[in-house]
């Protein structure tokens, strides 16, 4: 396996990763009323669409660059957060963003 793709596939892994504590969030929020962060329900809608394309081998520069600009404002976001939230996935969202050359 390519170096590039290993690298693809690791971004996409991260990308689930953010969806998953998004959804979390919601949950965490509406169904026990626990505050696990506030959640990002454009960032969460951005991957789901990047990840779209990718499964149906069909890039997309718009879906891309919606990406990179939905993780470019959670980064502000979540720093503007507590930063004992539950679920706080900076790390994550900033990976993705240091690899976008891979999306």
């Amino acid at each position: 396996m390519s170096d590039n793709l290993e690298k693809k596939e690791y971004v996409i892994s991260k990308i689930k990763q953010i969806i998953k504590d998004e959804k979390f969030k919601i949950d965490a929020f509406f169904f026990c009323g626990f505050p696990g962060g506030t959640p990002n329900e454009k960032l969460k809608k951005a991957c789901e669409k990047y990840l779209e394309t990718v499964e149906n081998e069909k890039p997309d520069d718009a879906v891309t660059q919606q990406l990179i600009a939905e993780l470019e404002a959670a980064t502000q976001l979540l720093h503007t957060e507590k930063a004992g939230t539950l679920v706080n996935n900076v790390s994550d969202v900033k990976e993705v963003l240091d690899n976008k050359q891979y999306l």
